[in-house]
């Protein structure tokens, strides 16, 4: 006689996950190609929907904002035009073309909201697609690493150190062509200082007035790092110094320090 087996609770095929719209609009994406098109966002994605497929090219798009660095709400500066616009910068993993191996790259997606001939409530109504969109943002960093993240509702200042001669000196070079675009994506704005001898930056910060930054950043190899946390351990009040967020970008040689931290962040 044979038995009926029931399933287990691990073989069960699950129901697909079917994420919440939080807001529908339809805009027009600006750029090389002014195309209508429909906006989802969801906890974890911004959809975006060409209205009308029959213009050609990939119809619906879908970018994680795990990926998304900032946006923005503003006005045109042709001052006839009653719509405002709104841009989401997003840097997804993508192949690099005729190299091996996967970077990110810089995608904008901009778009113009007019429902309306009155331009303060067009302007409104695009701060509020960008506040939201920030806010999934947000929500996703703090998944990400347990900590509790809430917008700074001022523009974040930082101070950069940069050492012009690590690695093999293209530091400040790098910081021109990637790092600074995307601290204006990020709406970050910054100090930047280059370093001019050994020592700079551990009696830079050792003597400073951290309160005008957020956080100290560390475009160089591993030894300016190591001034930078020598320079908050030398001061008076060390121990609220040494609270100040770092951040480390690579500009070294081998950048191993970089890397590890990059890593173990996730």
């Amino acid at each position: 006689m044979s038995k009926m087996l029931q399933p287990s609770p691990n073989t069960e095929s699950k129901k697909p996950e079917i994420c919440q719209v939080l807001m529908y609009g339809e805009f027009m994406v600006t750029g090389s190609r002014k195309v209508r098109c429909s906006l989802i966002l969801t906890e974890t994605e911004l959809t975006v929907q060409k209205i009308s497929p029959a213009l050609g090219g990939r119809g619906k798009v879908v970018y994680y904002l795990s990926d998304c660095v900032g946006c923005r709400a503003y006005r045109s500066h042709d001052s006839t035009d009653v719509g405002a616009y709104f841009s989401a910068y997003f840097y997804p993993l993508r192949t690099r073309w005729m190299r091996y191996g996967v970077a990110r790259q810089r995608v904008e997606q901009c778009f113009r909201v007019a429902p309306d001939q009155n331009p303060s409530v067009n302007l409104q109504e695009a701060q509020r697609w960008s506040r939201a969109i920030r806010d999934r943002v947000l929500h996703q960093r703090q998944q990400k690493t347990g900590a509790i993240q809430v917008e700074v509702k001022r523009p974040l200042m930082f101070l950069i150190l940069l050492n012009p001669h690590s690695g093999k000196g293209h530091a400040h070079a790098l910081f021109n062509g990637n790092v600074q675009g995307m601290l204006q994506d990020a709406g970050i704005q910054h100090t930047l200082i280059i370093t001019e001898r050994q020592n700079h930056a551990r009696e830079l910060v050792r003597e400073a007035d951290l309160s005008q930054w957020d956080a100290l950043v560390i475009m160089s190899g591993d030894g300016l790092l190591f001034e930078v946390v020598n320079g908050l351990m030398e001061r008076e009040d060390w121990e609220e110094a040494i609270q100040t967020p770092l951040g480390v970008l690579p500009g070294g040689s081998g950048n191993a320090l970089a890397a590890s931290i990059h890593h173990y962040s996730g």
